[in-house]
C-alpha cells in the first residue's frame, strides 16, 4: 500500500503542472472554471463539516448560491459580489423560515450556512481579482508557492524539531517549531521568488507581504482545523489522496489571496 507521504507527493506532482498551466497560460474562462470547481468542492466539504445539507434542497441551495457567488466576481462589477452574497444570505433565511419546523437548532444551522458563503467562494472569488492585477498571474503564483512552502517548511520542522505544542485545543499535530520554521521558509520563498519573478516590487516590501501571508496563512489553518475538531474528523474528505479534503488543501490559503488583493490595492 502506498504510504501517505508518498501518495502526497505523488498528488502534487499530478495537480501542479494543471494548475500552473492554467494559472499563466490559461484564459480568463478556464481560471474562473477552475475557481468555480474548487470552490464547489470545498463548499460540498464544510456543508459536511458543519452538519448542513442532510436535506436536499439544503445542500442544493448552499451549492447553487456559493456556485453563483464565486462566478459573480468575473462579472466585471464591484458591487456583484455584494449583491450575490447579500441574495445568498436572503435564499437561506427565506429557506429556514419555510422549513423551520425540521431545523430544532435552526439558527445555529443558519449562522453556520451564512459562514460557509464567506468562508469558502467569497474569499475564494478574491483570487480571479488578484489574478487580473498586474502582473496579477504572477502575483497569484507568487502566493500560492509562499503558502505552500510555509506548509512544507512548518511539516517537516515540526516533524523533526517540534516539542512545545502551539496550540493543542485546536490542532494537537502543530507545534511552535513547525509555526517557526513554516515562517522562515514563507519569507525566504517569498523574497527569493518575489525577485526572480516580475512583480515590480523591492525586497522590504516582499518581506512584509509574505510575512503577513505567512501569518494569515497558519491562522487560516488553525481555524480549519477548529472546524474538524469540532465535527471530530481528521480530514474534510479524501478526495485527494495524502492531502485530505480542498478544504485541507484551502485553509491557508482562502484569506490570503483576499488579504494580498486588498494590500496590493491599498498600496497602489
Amino acid at each position: 500500500m502506498v504510504s501517505s507521504h508518498l501518495q502526497r507527493w505523488l498528488t502534487s506532482l499530478v495537480a501542479l503542472p494543471i494548475l500552473l498551466y492554467i494559472l499563466l497560460k490559461g484564459s480568463v474562462l478556464s481560471f474562473m472554471l477552475l475557481l468555480a470547481l474548487v470552490s464547489t468542492a470545498a463548499h460540498w466539504e464544510f456543508l459536511a463539516l458543519s452538519g448542513l445539507g442532510r436535506t436536499t434542497g439544503e445542500k442544493v441551495l448552499g451549492l447553487v448560491t456559493g456556485l453563483l457567488l464565486v462566478l459573480s466576481f468575473s462579472l466585471g462589477r464591484a458591487y456583484a459580489p455584494s449583491f450575490f452574497l447579500f441574495m445568498g444570505m436572503l435564499a437561506y433565511f427565506l429557506f429556514y423560515l419555510w422549513w423551520y419546523e425540521q431545523y430544532p437548532q435552526l439558527l445555529p444551522e443558519l449562522a453556520l450556512a451564512c459562514l460557509g458563503l464567506f468562508y469558502v467562494p467569497y474569499l475564494l472569488g478574491h483570487f480571479f481579482w488578484l489574478w487580473q492585477m498586474p502582473q496579477g498571474r504572477f502575483w497569484v503564483l507568487w502566493l500560492l508557492l509562499v503558502i505552500f512552502a510555509g506548509d512544507t517548511g512548518a511539516f517537516y520542522s515540526g516533524r523533526w524539531f517540534g516539542r512545545t505544542k502551539l496550540y493543542p485545543q485546536v490542532s494537537p499535530g502543530k507545534t511552535v517549531a513547525g509555526a517557526v520554521g513554516g515562517l522562515i521558509a514563507s519569507l525566504v520563498v517569498g523574497a527569493g521568488l518575489g525577485l526572480w519573478l516580475p512583480l515590480q516590487t523591492g525586497l522590504p516590501l516582499l518581506l512584509g507581504l509574505a510575512l503577513v501571508a505567512a501569518v494569515v496563512g497558519q491562522a487560516g489553518d488553525l481555524f480549519e482545523s477548529m472546524l474538524k475538531r469540532r465535527a471530530q474528523v481528521k480530514d474534510a474528505s479524501s478526495l485527494l489522496p495524502g492531502h485530505g479534503g480542498v478544504l485541507d488543501r484551502l485553509d491557508s490559503i482562502s484569506f490570503t489571496g483576499a488579504v494580498l488583493f486588498y494590500a496590493k490595492l491599498f498600496l497602489s
